[in-house]
């Protein structure tokens, strides 16, 4: 008789929404951290390099690039307030945030000389870091304000540009110019960013490129807006006020942006939770379908996953994957599951429903778990195409799942069972090489055996050896799991 589904009870069918993008998901929990420790020696010393070079560049800009004798302090200090008002409207993206700055960097280009204008940036961030660190519901360490300051060197772009063409009061006929100013703000942002941050966190250039270009697009689309403010101080020195109206809308955009990414960030953990949650009904319902061996199989899968460097939304899906492989079983009668013995053509025919069954139940779910149950069914196909339900073959079958029934293999041959004891971890090695190229990907058994010895496992030369991968000859009974 089948087994009662306890899906319903863990999430309405009808939920189907997504969580944040476990990439941004990690790098925002990476900030948010950050930001309430003190600075590690390694960003220190990251932090320290790269305010030595803006402060010797801008003393180059003062030694080589005219300036004039008689500046209006008065605008410059309503600038830096200004700047750091806006830098309180902060919009999340990855491992750093952006701000609405080109409403009042731009009109700074105006009211500073092009060598002080970084070191005025500077002002500003830090006067704003104070602000915010204060407002602060949760407690930012005060050193963040200090190690903020070479944070404007994005400005040293302009600066140049700007000493070099004097372009003089804002002028809409000087637009190439300014043009010439914000590509090079771009060119020199992004790559110091991205080597800031490598150099400071470890975060790869890579993993970040996407959050720059995205900055990059907000400034490029505010730049414009902050020219017109420019051109109205001529006037009025003090028009540059009227960009705060919109620095006002902007901070209620971020803050329901700020409600957006909570939100997904608990429906992330309430679907993992959701996938834990199952898998304990699982263990409950069979020690060993959802006890050890899952577990085992969680382990090893993860471990493989970062071996073959998959990405981290294949890491998500492989992990509910593995957690969930077995999740159809549920529906398979206890007298089947735990039979001491071989199955009839029956309740084998039964059995080969699961992954079926198991794709169904997480479709019920939908999003993420979705995507985990294409998984789910294809964990029991062969990469010869001889496998079920669907007789996938070769790079067909999701790598996830190709994972999946590697390790579901290697740990239903180790564990005991109630009809048999596992076999020894070497025979269970030299088995997988066996069967490699027919039933496995040979990439992943490879995979496994180094994970296998990193973990300290007996992975003997002679067992990875005995038998070269890709063989040919008809897989044992003991390489299948059910």
């Amino acid at each position: 008789m089948p087994k009662v589904e306890v899906i319903d009870l863990v999430f309405p069918p009808a939920v189907v929404a997504r969580p944040m993008d476990p990439l941004l998901e990690h790098l925002h929990a990476s900030q948010q951290q950050r930001v309430s420790d003190a600075p590690s020696a390694r960003e220190w010393v990251t932090e320290s390099v790269a305010a030595v070079i803006l402060l010797a560049a801008c003393a180059a800009l003062w030694f080589f690039a005219p300036h004039a004798h008689h500046t209006n302090l008065g605008i410059i200090a309503l600038t830096v307030v200004l700047y750091a008002a806006t830098w309180q409207v902060t919009f999340d993206v990855g491992a750093g945030t952006t701000t609405p700055l080109q409403l009042v960097f731009v009109p700074m280009w105006f009211a500073v000389e092009p060598a002080a204008l970084p070191l005025a940036v500077a002002a500003g961030q830090m006067l704003g870091n104070v602000i915010s660190s204060t407002r602060a519901k949760e407690r930012h360490h005060w050193q963040r304000v200090l190690i903020g300051f070479p944070d404007s060197l994005y400005a040293l772009g302009p600066a140049v540009v700007l000493a070099v063409f004097r372009p003089g009061a804002p002028s809409i006929d000087d637009v190439p110019i300014y043009a010439l100013a914000l590509v090079a703000q771009m060119c020199l942002d992004g790559p110091t960013g991205l080597l800031r941050e490598w150099a400071a966190t470890g975060v790869r250039p890579g993993v970040q490129v996407r959050v720059m270009v995205w900055i990059a697009t907000v400034d490029s689309a505010l730049a414009p807006l902050g020219l017109m403010a420019a051109v109205l101080m001529r006037e009025h020195w003090w028009a540059v006020v009227g960009v705060l109206p919109l620095v006002g809308l902007l901070k209620q955009f971020a803050k329901e942006r700020d409600d957006r990414i909570t939100k997904a960030l608990e429906l992330s953990h309430a679907y993992r939770g959701t996938a834990q949650l199952m898998g304990d009904v699982l263990e409950a319902d069979d020690a060993y379908t959802g006890g050890e061996h899952t577990q085992g199989v969680v382990e090893l899968s993860l471990a493989i996953g970062q071996r073959l460097h998959l990405g981290m939304q294949q890491m998500r899906d492989l992990e509910f994957g593995a957690l969930l492989h077995d999740i159809g079983k549920l529906r398979v009668p206890n007298e089947i599951i735990n039979k001491p013995g071989k199955l009839d053509a029956a309740e084998w025919a039964i059995i080969k429903q699961h992954p079926g069954w198991g794709q169904e139940m997480l479709d019920r779910v939908g999003g993420v778990m979705a995507d985990a149950g294409r998984i789910v069914r294809a964990h029991h196909e062969r990469f010869d195409g001889a496998g079920y339900p669907d007789g996938l073959k070769g790079l067909e079958i999701p790598i996830e799942a190709r994972i999946i029934t590697v390790c579901d293999s290697y740990s239903a041959m180790t564990t005991n069972r109630a009809y048999r004891r596992g076999m020894s971890r070497e025979k269970a090695i030299e088995e997988l090489y066996r069967c490699s190229g027919e039933q496995f990907d040979p990439q992943v058994v490879d995979a496994l055996v180094w994970v296998l010895s990193e973990m300290g496992e007996p992975a003997t030369v002679a067992s990875i050896t005995s038998t070269p991968a890709g063989s040919s000859g008809r897989p044992a009974v003991s390489a299948q799991a059910a």
